[in-house]
């Protein structure tokens, strides 16, 4: 019985390394946490779980803490909010929470990506000394010593200001706006080479997607019959092998008692006729008695 649950065990840890496998190299939509809409497909992929010819080069993320993450060197890591494949476009958040210190910072030059909505010029400045009131500092910038600005870049600069970059950004900075999201919303471009494998592998996934379950589904049925099956075959084994040792052992213990029985029928037939052998003996030594 212990043989026959390790075989069972066995057979189970294989069958479920072999879906884990064929979850893995597949390139369905896939996503990071089993609660997010985030669905993850071509040209996007996930390195952790998706093999590299589900995604293109430039389209790599990752899954960290449940959340979907994509990388700009040298910035770093920005978390995506979600992903529009009919406009191309990705809406992203800083988990810095500072979106500022983003524009300042990420370099898309060497990318597929670009910022979706139009651009305007911009610069920041760092001043030792406040602006007037109408000027809005950037808190997660700025400090009791310096503080940061955002302004137009035709803006004459104070004796107090430096000029820090000038940069290509969606908005300027705003009180109302959320800091850590708005503005962070990306586009994509592909060749046109790129373009139409992406077309062709969406269409392709689209087809295949409702085929996928009933396959699946059909492929794990016939597994688990097979499974079943095999421990039907070694139980059945078992159980003979067992029997034919149950049979063999009440036909030697049968013998043995047999056996036991001749014996003991023979002794009591000897022991009955020493009386007889030892009554002859003795009148044989009378006889010879008498005639001495």
């Amino acid at each position: 019985m212990d043989t026959l649950i390790f075989i069972s065990l066995f057979i189970l840890i294989l069958h479920v390394k072999a879906q884990a496998n064929t979850n893995t190299n597949s390139c369905s939509p896939i996503n990071c946490a089993n609660n997010s809409d985030l669905n993850i497909q071509f040209p996007f992929r996930l390195q952790e779980f998706q093999p590299q010819h589900c995604g293109l080069p430039g389209f790599e993320l990752n899954c960290k803490q449940n959340s979907t993450i994509v990388n700009f060197p040298p910035y770093g890591d920005l978390v995506i909010k979600s992903i529009s494949y009919d406009l191309k476009k990705l809406d992203l958040l800083d988990p810095k929470n500072c979106v500022h210190e983003v524009f300042l910072n990420l370099n898309l030059s060497y990318t597929p990506f670009s910022y979706y909505y139009i651009l305007k010029e911009y610069q920041y400045l760092n001043c030792s000394a406040q602006l007037s009131a109408s000027f809005l500092q950037v808190p997660c910038l700025s400090s009791f010593a310096h503080h940061v600005y955002v302004v137009e870049t035709s803006f004459v600069l104070p004796d107090f200001c430096s000029h820090v970059k000038t940069v290509g950004i969606p908005f300027s900075y705003s009180p109302f706006l959320s800091d850590n999201t708005f503005g962070l919303g990306l586009t994509w471009h592909l060749q046109n080479a790129q373009d139409s494998i992406a077309t062709k592998f969406t269409t392709s996934v689209q087809q295949e997607a409702g085929q996928f379950k009933g396959l699946s589904d059909i492929a794990n049925d016939k597994a688990l019959a097979c499974i079943i099956l095999f421990i039907f075959i070694v139980v059945m084994l078992l159980s003979i092998k067992k029997l034919s040792h149950s049979t063999k052992r009440v036909e030697v213990e049968k013998v043995r008692e047999n056996q036991k029985e001749l014996h003991a029928a023979i002794l009591g037939d000897y022991e009955a006729l020493m009386p007889k052998r030892e009554f002859m003996a003795n009148a044989k030594v009378l006889m010879l008695n008498d005639l001495i």
